[in-house]
């Protein structure tokens, strides 16, 4: 196969972390000279070298918590600003918390806080340097794009939705009938695929992103194959997408494609990694929650009538069904009347003991317990009710291929898109669930779990559900969802 399938690290996170930990061990480095002298300070730095890692790391993940290493921050003054004077005084209070709870002090106070000013401007200086770069084409790619008029506009406009992923288009080359006007989206059509090996040694090309229509062509895989084993990275529109967009389009993808996703998803290794830390951190988590599980459970039975906790059937790996625990937040039978409809944190049923268990996500707690009975796990796609995978398997295709692993209490869906109130926002958020399944990682799972502690630190509750939009059901499902939906807010 001569298309790469894998996603390519984000340029940005690679120069931003790098750059970011050179920073963090130069200020604490140079703040020990200042502080004690040259000789002094590198002994200084030598027998507190233990110490002075683990701040380092403290910081990074701060600093990725906080969102460090987004595209906003490089595109938003008020993110460029804000973002990393929150994320170094969080950081330097968890170094306090860390290393500071002894009589004897493990880093100096004058150390700690000069270093931690120049990782603060060293942060500042860092992203104005690499918004440099973008700007100048420091850090891109030569990129041809083949394929027709449509085809190539969708490539180059997904490329300048994404200014810092590296990629500088220098030509379209057409497959088929010429582009009218000579440019396509103000890149210069350059000729026929035909000569696509002369125009990338003309323009010194490292990528050529080609059409998904294209790549089964035989006359075009003909043309690509001596370019593809000189090196240069091919990529189709779905690869090129999953890179940037970080989800999978569904209008370019086939059966083909979802077979070699599935691949990943089935390899025993990676499940079997990802059910032992399923179960360490479940179990940790319900001892070290269970005073805030034990209050919350009073304060929901204090707060209004009915059981603290509900069940409620959602459809799991492989479709099989299984009872999903959560802490009751609405009032009792919020169904009774409507059926099962989708609500948001505005949803005048959730009570206001409710509302605020949502906000920070204690409401899920009991899901825990699911993880450990391995019916979902920490991280996966989100479980759906039967009724509604029955009417998003008929209205969205490969719907259920989110089936092939177990769904999660969070997932990458939800880290990255909020709402699901419609079917077009289903299908959003399923080609963000594609991503995870082809991706499925130790790794990713991880970045998944601290992007959603970020959303908890925030207070910001992500929803299941969008206010005010009812599934049409059948009338059947609808009359049985109503007579049980006293248990089941």
């Amino acid at each position: 196969m001569f298309f790469e399938r894998g996603v390519r690290v984000s340029v940005r996170r690679v120069v931003l972390s790098s750059a970011d930990s050179a920073t963090i061990i130069a200020a604490f480095v140079l703040a020990a000279v200042i502080r004690l002298s040259a000789d002094a300070g590198i002994a200084y730095v030598k027998s507190h070298l233990g110490y002075l890692v683990g701040s380092g790391i403290i910081f990074l993940l701060v600093f990725y918590i906080c969102g460090m290493y987004e595209r906003q921050i490089l595109t938003q003054h008020r993110y460029f600003v804000r973002t990393p004077l929150v994320a170094v005084t969080l950081g330097v209070l968890l170094v306090v918390a860390a290393f500071y709870g002894q009589f004897k002090l493990a880093i100096g106070r004058g150390i700690l806080a000069m270093a931690s000013g120049m990782i603060l401007l060293g942060s500042w200086a860092v992203r104005g340097l690499f918004r440099l770069a973008v700007g100048y084409g420091w850090l891109t790619r030569n990129t041809l794009v083949v394929g027709d008029q449509a085809q190539a506009a969708s490539v180059i406009n997904l490329i300048y939705a994404h200014p810092d992923a590296g990629y500088q288009v220098r030509g379209v080359v057409y497959c088929g009938q010429r582009p009218e006007g000579g440019f396509v989206e103000q890149i210069p059509v350059l000729g026929p695929v035909s000569d696509l090996k002369k125009f990338v040694n003309v323009y010194d090309v490292e990528t050529v992103v080609v059409a998904t229509s294209l790549r089964k062509e035989r006359e075009v895989l003909r043309i690509l194959r001596p370019i593809r084993y000189a090196g240069v990275q091919l990529l189709d529109y779905v690869a090129l997408h999953e890179e940037l967009a970080q989800e999978i389009p569904l209008d370019h993808i086939d059966d083909e494609w979802l077979m070699s996703a599935a691949m990943n998803s089935s390899r025993i290794h990676i499940r079997q990694i990802k059910r032992v830390m399923d179960v360490f951190v479940a179990l940790t988590g319900l001892i070290v929650l269970s005073p805030v599980f034990l209050l919350a459970l009073i304060l929901v039975k204090i707060s209004s009538p009915g059981p603290a906790i509900y069940r409620q059937k959602r459809v799991g790996l492989d479709g099989r069904e299984y009872v999903l625990l959560k802490i009751r937040t609405m009032v009792p039978s919020a169904e009774r009347d409507t059926g099962p409809v989708w609500c948001n944190s505005h949803d005048r049923r959730i009570t206001a003991v409710g509302r605020f268990l949502r906000k920070w996500r204690m409401d899920e707690i009991p899901q825990l317990v699911n993880v450990l009975r391995g019916e979902m796990s920490l991280v996966g796609p989100r479980p759906e009710r039967p009724e509604f995978v029955e009417i998003l398997s008929e209205a969205i295709p490969f719907y259920r291929e989110r089936l092939l692993v177990r769904p999660g209490i969070t997932g990458w869906a939800q880290v990255n898109y909020p709402y699901t109130g419609s079917i077009s926002a289903a299908r959003r958020k399923l080609q963000f669930d594609l991503f995870y399944i082809k991706n499925m990682s130790f790794l990713l799972d991880v970045a998944i779990l601290l992007r959603t502690f970020r959303t908890i630190v925030a207070g910001l509750r992500y929803a299941e559900e969008h206010p005010g939009t009812t599934l049409e059901l059948p009338v059947q499902a609808r009359n049985s969802e109503a007579e049980a939906a006293g248990n089941r807010p």
